[in-house]
């Protein structure tokens, strides 16, 4: 493999990349998704539009950034909103953390850059959970900003494209992405450059069988013209499964129903309310209500759901707490708890 990608096709370097960047605008300008947040890409609706795209598809984000943008319009009602309600309109999305830290950083713009999103790139990258990537999506798409931004589509992309090997797992490989994506940035139009780059892969440039006969970069592209495309980028080892089985009770009183509120050193859905374990608990098992599994990255769960009364005279951990059955959509946001909750 490493002699397949010994000769780079540097751009700028062995030839310009303005035909390059003619091609493949002129094929983003026709081809490209109408995906919501491309209609007004402000600051603050590209911003949220990608922190909601990290590990989530398009069709599972579209519905829900419509209706979060409804709720929490800009950066002062998304600050000034509880956690619960951000949460809860978070709900589906999963890796939850990334709604927490989109609500911190939405406090950190109201209280050190005046209610507008920095249009600095150290100081946008300052805020909580905004990475490199963000940042440059925010810059470049919004304001035109000549930043470059590599997602996994983009690594696909510009490994084919440039004909360099490598592992997507593999910081040294991605840091040489990030460079190569600097050469061949388009600076006239970033915005434009850097969404059709990660249209190609989302659309064309596919994982497995790309569709090469569509694609507007094939006369530039190293691993359509040495027949490599399933060699670029190279295969990450995958990672292992780990199997994870609960019992979790059900336990209602005067139609009030125990939750728990899970702590910041759980495994799985950390600092999220969830029905309560029955390990933890002092009850009495019941009659079984569901069984669902689901996964969470690598893990593997197996959900048994189970009426619980507790024991004459048991102590409720404090991380367990009585909630009105009205509130449980509100409080359970995780996919997993809803799909218990559609049993009950």
């Amino acid at each position: 493999m490493a002699g397949h990608g010994a000769k780079c096709y540097h751009f700028g370097v062995r030839r310009s990349a303005a035909p390059l960047h003619a091609a493949l605008l002129r094929w983003y300008r026709r081809a490209k998704r109408d995906l919501p947040w491309r209609r007004d890409p402000t600051p603050y609706r590209v911003w949220v539009s990608e922190i909601m795209l990290q590990q989530t598809t398009v069709a599972a984000v579209t519905p829900k950034y419509e209706a979060f943008l409804r709720r929490f319009p800009d950066p002062a009602a998304l600050a000034a909103a509880p956690e619960e309600d951000v949460l809860s309109h978070w709900a589906g999305l999963g890796y939850y953390s990334r709604a927490r830290n989109l609500h911190r950083a939405a406090a950190a713009i109201m209280t050190e850059h005046g209610g507008r999103i920095p249009a600095d790139f150290d100081a946008i990258l300052s805020l909580p959970g905004v990475g490199r990537y963000t940042a440059g999506a925010v810059l470049s798409i919004a304001l035109g900003k000549p930043y470059p931004v590599v997602d996994g589509n983009v690594i696909r992309v510009l490994s084919r494209l440039l004909g360099m090997p490598g592992r997507t797992g593999d910081p040294a490989f991605v840091r040489t992405i990030w460079s190569e994506a600097e050469k061949i940035l388009s600076r006239e139009k970033p915005g434009d450059w850097n969404q059709a780059l990660m249209e190609l892969g989302a659309t064309l440039c596919s994982p497995r069988a790309p569709s090469c006969d569509a694609c507007p970069l094939t006369g530039h592209c190293v691993a359509f013209q040495k027949n490599l495309q399933s060699a670029f980028p190279e295969p990450n080892t995958p990672r292992q499964s780990v199997r994870v089985r609960w019992t979790c009770l059900w336990i209602e009183k005067n139609r009030q129903v125990l939750l728990w509120r899970r702590s910041s050193k759980e495994r799985l859905l950390k600092n999220l309310w969830g029905f309560p374990e029955a390990e933890r608990l002092r009850a009495t098992n019941g009659a079984p209500i569901a069984h669902v599994d689901h996964s969470i990255t690598c893990h593997r769960l197996s959900v048994e759901l189970r009426t619980g009364v507790l024991r004459n005279g048991a102590p409720l951990p404090r991380e367990a707490h009585w909630v009105p059955r009205r509130e449980l959509p509100q409080r359970l946001v995780s996919s997993l708890w809803r799909k218990l909750l559609r049993f009950v």
